[in-house]
Parts: structure tokens; sequence; C-alpha cells
């Protein structure tokens, strides 16, 4: 008979998800470290485990049931790549947004390494987590000083989303910090390797005919293996007759072999290989020895402290902070010498290994591992606090998916820390939402979309009066993308140099590149000044502008909250950005800087190529609209000004005709608005070499000859006079 009121079915509480990224999944370091880490976490967290790189299948064998694993084999290029016919520099950063851990919402992101790998390093800072810890446990960021620029600024990118660091050992972070000063700027907390706690005993051992060693390593050459080989020949030779054993596995392994055999050693100093269980191995050796070159904390050498074991290690990172020399172990230097005599002495003084013993039973060095796996978890659970940036860039874009990805790649490169990247999406058609989406991951990045299309000069004010945070503005299309990881870093360094004057913005050069691989190449825009960097006054910026034409939009970061002051924006106009930078430049002063910020990209698709007929003269006329504004303020000099500014209009609507002939037949009514257009602006034009060698091509173009090539061919000389 049926229950009448059945007892609710009590459900489990759902566990927030995690995700452990590493950059390798081999026996070793790493792939046991988060191993353990996993085991210890899967309590609290559903875990997910990415796998940028090799990753062995017995490895993945041992994973915490439950798991999900994403495996990337490792880096690939991007469709950059096949555009150009070259390698990318940005190519190792692109990822599959279609994989899982590119799509979901993480509670937290653990990763246990990252160094080796680009894209495990942009990884970190794609996923969508509100936490990410970053452990570090070996020495691969020593390398930072000599890594490519574009390297280092992948690491920093990695290093900026981590809200904590937790390095295995304090004196790895010391070292890791110097050669890494990006490092130096983190939070950090010591978090050693956890090792599991000690099983029941095991049988008494059984008597043996000699001591015997014992090494657990990786047979590789970091961890100096044969040096256990050499080592034992010396105390052979010298009369100490003793085991040792030697578990793990790696490339060192014939090489190692051979030393055996050499040193005729087969019988004493075995092999074992892998070995599923190492502490019976622990519990029956008289001396654990390790004599590795560079560790960020073995984790190994706590094991054996746990087990009581008598330790004889090489200086490595983390060693002192858990051994007590000469009281609970022995630390010994790198030379063979040192540790064939330290090992001679334990050997050979079985009562000194019994006082180490007692040290170490009564003074523990192991921290509990339980403890140490829940301060892990407070830190993935804990929210940090947001910190209000000091760079906006923003990114406005229309339908711009082709070059969305590399843009956003790009402004995230950056290796300044307190900058916010802001994706404008006006309201696309195509897919840049879904392309955005994977890049929500990084705490730096927002992406916000008009509900309705506002226009390309709607969405920049738009965005800046409403999306921007940052005191200092740089303004990329979603078409362009920045060159120079370091350009952020380098104009906010040479504004706070000159923090005492009224500078609007900072200014540097851009690449120009076209698309089309059968195109002639465009020149480099670069200012016209001596040396790296140079103040103006905005009245000698202005001439500076129009006697060289060199303007940028892609490499000014300006003044946020000047620039909202003036009205940045507001002209419905192609050169909006002109005008809006040009206006703000007579409110105080211009740091040029003598570099390439970005690239420009010209695909056939750019605002300035599609300007509309009815629009040219607006967009010309407001140059000398601003020149008179900076004469009426004793700016600068009419006379001074007039020239460049003559030459700057004609340059101007020499470009924009030439662009609105392109987009439609010449025809005498077409040749009658552009003279109509020219004189509105300024009636001189009409004599300007470029805007008359502009008029000629078109009406050769028209009537379909070049009329001054048959005046010219009509002037037949008269036949010479016959000699007499």
């Amino acid at each position: 008979m049926a229950r009448e009121n059945p007892d609710p079915v009590v459900k489990p509480p759902a566990r927030a998800r995690l995700l452990v990224i590493a950059c390798e999944f081999n026996p070793g370091g790493a792939a046991w470290l988060a191993l353990r880490h996993m085991d210890r976490l899967q309590s609290r967290f559903e875990i997910d485990l990415l796998v940028i790189g090799p990753a062995a299948a017995d490895m993945l064998a041992r994973l915490p049931p439950g798991v999900a694993v994403y495996h990337l084999p490792g880096p690939r290029t991007g469709p950059w790549d096949r555009l150009r016919g070259r390698a990318d520099p940005l190519g190792a950063l692109w990822l599959p947004p279609a994989l899982a851990p590119f799509r979901r919402s993480y509670r937290a992101v653990l990763v246990v390494s990252f160094v080796w790998n680009w894209q495990a390093a942009r990884a970190v800072a794609l996923v969508d987590a509100p936490r990410k810890a970053l452990v570090l446990l070996d020495e691969g960021l020593a390398r930072y000083p000599r890594l490519a620029a574009r390297e280092r600024a992948a690491i920093e990118g990695c290093l900026r989303a981590a809200d904590i660091v937790l390095p295995v050992s304090a004196r790895l972070w010391r070292r890791l910090a110097e050669a890494c000063p990006p490092l130096a700027l983190r939070p950090w907390e010591t978090l050693p390797p956890p090792v599991d706690p000690p099983g029941p005993p095991g049988p008494p051992a059984p008597p043996r005919d000699r001591p015997v060693v014992l090494t657990i390593a990786r047979l590789s050459e970091e961890k100096n293996v044969r040096a256990c080989v050499e080592v034992h020949r010396r105390l052979r030779d010298a009369g100490l007759v003793f085991r040792w054993h030697l578990i793990g596995a790696g490339p060192e392994e014939d090489a190692l072999r051979a030393d055996i055999r050499r040193h005729g050693l087969a019988d004493d100093f075995i092999l074992l290989g892998r070995q599923r269980e190492v502490e019976p191995w622990l519990r029956a050796c008289d001396v654990f020895a390790l004599f590795s070159r560079t560790e960020g904390c073995p984790t190994v050498v706590r094991e054996a402290l746990q087990a009581g074991c008598v330790v004889l290690v090489s200086d490595v990172n983390g060693v002192d902070e858990m051994i007590d020399p000469g009281r609970t172990g022995l630390i010994v230097g790198h030379d063979v010498e040192a540790q064939a005599d330290a090992l001679a002495r334990l050997l050979r003084e079985p009562q000194f290994r019994d006082t180490l013993r007692r040290h170490l039973a009564v003074s523990p060095t192991v921290p509990n591992s339980t403890e140490e796996t829940a301060r892990l978890a407070r830190h993935l659970e804990t929210t940090p606090p947001s910190e209000p940036p000091e760079v906006t860039i923003l990114i406005p874009t229309y339908n711009q998916s082709a070059y969305i990805d590399r843009a956003i790649a790009s402004a995230l490169m950056q290796d300044f820390p307190a900058l916010e990247v802001v994706v404008a999406d006006d309201a696309s058609t195509d897919d840049t939402g879904e392309r955005v989406r994977r890049w929500v991951g990084d705490p730096r990045f927002r992406h916000v979309r008009n509900p309705e299309n506002l226009g390309r000069v709607g969405n920049y004010r738009r965005a800046l009066h409403e999306h921007a945070r940052g005191a200092w503005v740089l303004v990329l299309d979603g078409d362009d993308h920045l060159i120079d990881p370091g350009f952020i870093r380098l104009a906010i360094e040479a504004l706070r140099r000159h923090a005492g004057r009224p500078v609007m913005f900072a200014q540097a050069g851009q690449r120009n590149l076209r698309t089309d691989p059968a195109a002639p190449p465009l020149p480099d825009i670069l200012p016209p000044i001596s040396g790296s960097e140079q103040l103006l006054p905005g009245g000698e910026y202005l001439r500076l502008v129009y006697a060289s034409g060199f303007f940028t939009h892609l490499g000014a970061l300006y003044d946020r909250r000047a620039a909202i002051r003036l009205g940045f924006y507001t002209e419905e106009l192609s050169s909006s950005d002109m005008d809006s930078l040009l206006r703000l430049a007579l409110e105080g002063e211009v740091l040029l800087l003598n570099t390439v910020a970005g690239c420009w990209v010209e695909h056939g698709g750019n605002a300035s190529t599609h300007v509309a007929p009815a629009d040219i003269a607006a967009n010309a006329r407001l140059f000398r609209r601003i020149a008179r504004s900076a004469v009426r303020r004793g700016l600068v000099a009419r006379a001074a000004i007039e020239p460049a500014l003559t030459r700057y209009e004609a340059v101007t609507l020499a470009y924009l005709l030439s662009k609105s002939f392109a987009n439609r037949p010449a025809g005498p009514f077409s040749l009658l608005r552009a003279l109509a257009i020219i004189v509105v602006v300024n009636p001189r034009l009409v004599v300007q070499p470029d805007l008359l060698r502009l008029y000629y091509r078109q009406v050769r173009g028209w009537i379909g000859f070049d009329p001054l090539a048959r005046l010219r061919g009509s002037r037949v000389p008269a036949p010479a006079s016959p000699r007499p």
C-alpha cells in the first residue's frame, strides 16, 4: 500500500563549477599537483579540466570520477595568417569559441601551469569566472626577461587576470618576482603542494644485509638523477656497501642504465620504474636522497618527511621551509663531492640518523594538508573587489566580425595593468556577438550592445559618455588593431612625466595595411618630430597637422573628462574623430610620441572611403572652422597657418572627391557638383594643383581621351627647307 505522505526527496546542494587549467598533463609535477588538488576539491566543486598541450592517457585515467576533460593539443594559427601569408604574432592566442570552457560560467579557475604555452596564458583571461587563482610550481617564469615582447604580454595578461598567486614556496616567489616584475604586483600567498595523509603502518621491513637509499624523481636532466649513480660509485670505491632504489621514469633512463653498467653497479643501483604507491618504499629506506637542480617545492620531500624519513636534499626552492638543517634533515650544495660526503656521513653514522628521526618526530615540518585545502577553497570562493581602471580602450564596431577578434586580442595584450577593454556593438547583424562572447571571461573586458543602431558617430558618443570609466581613453575601431603591446604603458608613462602640464592627449603613429595583396603598400604615418616625444601647444599642433598631414585616431590616448566637457563626437561627420581631437588640442597641449601604436586596415568598407557627396563639404570645412577658433583665441597667427590650411583643405577634398568618383561614374553633373563643393569650401581651392589634377583626370575619363595629348600632337613642326 502506497504511503499517503511520502518523505520528500532531499537533493544534495548543487556544487559550484571549477575549471582547472594545465598546459600539459604528462607524468610530472604539474599533473600530479593538479590531480591532488582536484581530489581534494571535488567535494566542493563540479570540476572541468582544460589541458592545452600534451596529455598522457595514464594520467587522465587517474582523474577523480566526474571530472570533464577538454583537450587542446597545442597552439594553432588563425585566419589572419592565411590572409597575410606569414606567421601571425597573435595567432597562438586563437582559442576555439565553441569549446565548453569558453561558453560556460565558472565560480572559479585554478591554474596549475601556464608559462609554456600562450594559449594556456590566454585561456586564464578568457574564461568567465569571478575568481582566478594561479599556482606557481616551477621556475619557468625565470625566462621572462629573455622572452619576446608578445610572449611577455601574454604572460602579463595571465598574471593580471589572476586574483591571487599561490607559489608553492616563498623562495620560489622571491626568485620569480625578481625575474618577472609584473608578478611582484600581484597578491600572493604560499601554498605548498598537498600530500596524502599517512596510511596505517605496514608490516615491518624484512631484515637487510645493507642500508637502502631511496630516490623518487622523474628521470630527467633537471632532477639530476645521474648524479645519484656518480655518488654511489664514489662511495662504493670508498668502501661503503649499500643499495640505491630509484623510482621514476623519463628521458634519462637509457643514459642512466648505461652509467650503471659502466660503473658495475647493476646489482646495487636498482631502477624500479613508476610505482603507484610510494609510501611503503619511503618507510623501508634508511635515507631518502634528492639531488635536483631546480624545484618549486619538492612534493616528494614533504612525503618523505611525513613518513619519518631521514632526508638528504640539494639546496632548491622550498626545502629550507621544510627542513631545519642538521636537526630534521640535511640540505647540501649542488656539487657531487658535497653530496657524496653528506650521504657517507648518514650511512656511516646510524646514531646520527636516529637523532634526525627523533627531532623530526617531535618537530613535524609538514603542515596539515586538510587545512591547506580549506585555505585554497576559500581563495576560490572569495569574490575580489573591483578597482576602477586608469585606461579604457573602446572598440566601437558594427558588422566587423572578420576583424573583431584581432582588435580585442590586441587590446587585451597591452601590458598596462589598470586597463579595461569595452566593445561597443552598434546592434550588429552578423556573428559579432558570438565572437565577442568568447572574451567575456577576462575581468578587464566588457561587451555592451546597443538595442538599436545609432550609427558610427552615435556609437562613439554613447561608448565614451556612458561606458568608458578610465581617466584616459583610446578608441580602436573594430576593424583595426594595436601592434605594440607596450603602447598604453609607454603613453601613460610619458603623460606622467608631464603631469604638471595641461596635456589633453598623447598621440602616436599608425601602420596602414591593405587587405588586397595586389594593391600597392601604404606608408606608415608618424609625427614629424625628432626624438622620441615632443610636447606642443594646441595652436602649434594644429599647424603641424595641417602642414604635414599627420593625424591618427587609434594612436590617441585622450583625457576622458576633458573630452566629455568639450562634447566629443557630436558632429555627424565621417571626420568626427578629427573634429573632436583638433578641438580638444586647443584646450591645452598635445604630447606627440614617435612610435607606431597600431594598424589601420583598409578593406573597402572603411567609413572614410564611403562619404556621401552631400557630406564632403562639411567634412572639409571643419578644418577652417577650427583654425578660425585658434586664431580668435590667439593660439596661432592667421598668416602662419593659412598656407598649410589651404593646402590641407585641397588634399582632403581631393581624397574625398576621388573616393566619391570611384563609387559613381563621372559625368557632367558629377563634375559640376564637385566644382560646387570646392567653391563652397574655399573658392581659392579651384586653382590648387591637387584639385586641378583630380578634375582633369575625371574630365579625361568622361570624354574618353586626353585633350592635352591631342593638343600636343596637333602641333606638327613644319618640314625643313631643302638643302642647297
